[in-house]
C-alpha cells in the first residue's frame, strides 16, 4: 500500500485549508503505515486503498470544503467493522478496533489527528 504524497496541485491557495488538508494526508498516511506493519485481511487492504484513492481525488479537484479528516472519518466509520471482522478471514490485526477508537476520539476532539497513536 502506498502512502499518499502531498502534491502542489492539492493546494487551494488558502493557507489554513492547505494546512488542514496536509494534516489529513498525514493522518491517512499513518493508517496506511499501520496497515503496512501488520498482517491484515484483503478487505482492509481494499478499504484503505479506496480511501486513499478517494482522498487524492477530493484533494485534487477541491470538491470538499471543511475538515477532510471529519468527512473521511465518517466514511471510514461507516465501513467498520469490516465483514471479515471476527470471522475466519480476520487476521486479528487490530486495525478495525484501532480505526474505530481513533475515529471516536477525533470526532469528539477534531483538533486531534484521526489516526494519531497514543
Amino acid at each position: 500500500m502506498r502512502a499518499l504524497r502531498w502534491k502542489t496541485r492539492f493546494r487551494t491557495g488558502d493557507a489554513e485549508t492547505d494546512q488542514s488538508n496536509r494534516a489529513f494526508v498525514d493522518c491517512l498516511n499513518s493508517l496506511i503505515d499501520a496497515a503496512g506493519r501488520r498482517e491484515h485481511c484483503r478487505e482492509m487492504e481494499d478499504l484503505v486503498s479506496r480511501l486513499s484513492d478517494q482522498a487524492e481525488e477530493v484533494l485534487q479537484d477541491h470538491s470538499t470544503k471543511g475538515d477532510l479528516r471529519v468527512e473521511f472519518g465518517r466514511r471510514l466509520s461507516s465501513s467498520l467493522p469490516l465483514s471479515a471482522y471476527g470471522s475466519t478471514a480476520c487476521r486479528q490485526c487490530g486495525l478495525c478496533d484501532l480505526a474505530r477508537e481513533k475515529i471516536a476520539e477525533h470526532l469528539e476532539a477534531p483538533a486531534q489527528c484521526l489516526f494519531k497513536s497514543t
